[in-house]
């Protein structure tokens, strides 16, 4: 059984498919070298293969659309997507690399990140995600613009049919092949992708049109989310299984039997995952058997980039040795 990661990238701007896959990679065994060299080296050799499911296109795409300030940022172009507009991806191998002079990711190395670099914490783009999940949980009570003008590629998956079929289609058609072929599989989400990766694997586990995939008992062995926001009010009221019904002895909500153990990271002061524990929120699935374990891990996420600390940031979380551990505990 061959094992294979697919790792779904988060919410907004990005650079071109191509670059983010090498950046995600370079991150990836970054961390996997400090608690495991060996199983490293199974990643960077293509033993474990891994996919990287890209829909920043479609972000782009978005966010360029309402703000002028975030198209003007949209540099580069990229050949996968029709040449689309993109974010340059300078500086972000250099700010991977500076993890690697940590010696420890614990609260004081955290601490002189936060006194030496920007808050992240205050600045425009944690806020907009802030009022996103904020607006969405009381959406009736909005108009659309309010939630346009916040963090829109999230609002749109979540709100836009369009919008969430043509994100979740990325996801859907390597890890169907992947389930169809038995694979040993390891799905990595951040961020938004969490969203999208819970919809895809409770449409996966639930609807008829994908009864071929459950004939065979096949299922994600292990769901790493990173900055998770599947614990936020509002984004549950969206979700795919939001309107249906628990019954007796069971519940039509959640993804049922086809994750094995579901291990979610969460940095201190990550401003997507407020809601740091998948456990509580979630405990229908252990309750009815949907899910083997559910497991919460903290960290603290020292990624800066260009004087900024961003505690949110993909590349900080697939760097830290304890996040990293999630999968190299995996890798055979």
């Amino acid at each position: 059984m061959a094992q294979r990661i697919i790792m779904i990238h988060g919410r907004s701007t990005k650079p071109c498919k191509a670059q983010l896959a090498h950046l995600q990679k370079t991150a990836l065994l970054q961390g996997l070298k400090l608690v495991h060299s060996s199983k490293a080296a199974k990643v960077d050799d293509g033993r474990v293969a891994v996919d990287f499911v890209y829909y920043g296109d479609i972000n782009n795409r978005i966010l360029a659309g309402i703000d002028d300030a975030t198209a003007n940022k949209l540099k580069a172009n990229d050949p996968h997507s029709d040449n689309a507009p993109c974010l340059p991806a300078g500086g972000y191998a250099a700010a991977i690399a500076a993890l690697a002079s940590f010696e420890r990711f614990d609260k004081a190395a955290y601490r002189r990140v936060v006194a030496e670099n920007k808050d992240m914490r205050f600045v425009d783009d944690a806020a907009r995600a802030v009022s996103t999940l904020a607006a969405i949980l009381t959406f009736a009570n909005l108009n659309r613009f309010a939630i346009q003008k916040a963090t829109a590629d999230m609002g749109a998956y979540l709100m836009r049919r369009s919008v969430g079929s043509a994100i979740r289609e990325r996801l859907q058609e390597p890890l169907r092949k992947a389930l169809k072929r038995g694979d040993d599989i390891c799905l990595v989400s951040h961020s938004m992708g969490c969203m999208v990766a819970y919809d895809v694997l409770w449409k996966y586990s639930r609807m008829s049109e994908y009864s071929d995939l459950r004939a065979g008992g096949a299922k994600v062995n292990r769901w790493v989310t990173l900055g998770c926001p599947l614990g936020e009010a509002g984004v549950k009221a969206n979700l795919y299984d939001a309107n249906e019904y628990d019954f007796k002895g069971g519940t039509d909500r959640h993804p049922m039997n086809i994750v094995g153990d579901w291990l979610n990271v969460a940095a201190v002061d990550d401003f997507i995952s407020h809601d740091a524990t998948m456990k509580n929120d979630y405990s229908a699935m252990l309750k009815h058997g949907y899910v083997d374990s559910i497991t919460d891990l903290r960290i603290y996420n020292c990624f800066t980039f260009k004087g900024t600390s961003n505690p949110h940031k993909l590349y900080g979380y697939l760097a830290n040795p304890t996040c990293a551990a999630t999968i190299a505990d995996w890798i055979r």
